[in-house]
């Protein structure tokens, strides 16, 4: 949960808490999200099974079921989203398309084709040549949790 503190004159944001199934579920949406056709990602079951080992290993466990983790600020959930959730190489194999993918391409393979600039919407291709754009998932996958977690005190807005 984030505490804010809202004000005419200011924003100010205590503390971000993630739980587990907020994670995992805000993992799988983006992965879905991100792309131009909304497909079940390549591997999901593999993703969700190690975004839940380091939930197990990174948060705090409350109680047999629930787990969560504070940060400070977003910038410090998106550090650690890059550092953690977009480094699983499962997740990196997203921003393959499927073509790609089949044909045994790595993400880092200089002989890719050159990039194509898209959005969501756009569908410039064929769904086989669907994927994710990963600082897009990491960024819309920081901002989800921080959105779910909102929690403001509206009477600020009120006061004179």
């Amino acid at each position: 949960m984030i505490k804010v503190s809202l004000t005419k004159d200011d924003l100010q944001v205590l503390t971000i808490i993630v739980n587990d199934s907020n994670l995992v579920a805000n993992v799988i949406y983006e992965a879905i999200k991100c792309k131009s056709y909304p497909t079940l990602p390549r591997k999901i079951g593999i993703i969700v099974e190690k975004v839940t080992e380091i939930y197990k290993r990174e948060f705090e466990k409350i109680s047999d079921d629930f787990y969560c983790k504070e940060f400070q600020s977003v910038n410090e959930l998106v550090n650690w989203l890059y550092e953690t959730i977009f480094v699983i190489p499962e997740i990196q194999e997203l921003n393959l398309s499927q073509s790609e993918f089949e044909s045994g391409i790595a993400v880092d393979d200089t002989e890719r084709d050159p990039f194509v600039f898209t959005y969501r919407y756009s569908k410039p291709c064929a769904e086989d040549d669907d994927f994710v754009g990963l600082d897009a998932f990491t960024r819309n996958l920081a901002h989800n949790l921080v959105r779910e977690n909102v929690e403001i005190d509206y009477s600020s807005f009120y006061k004179d």
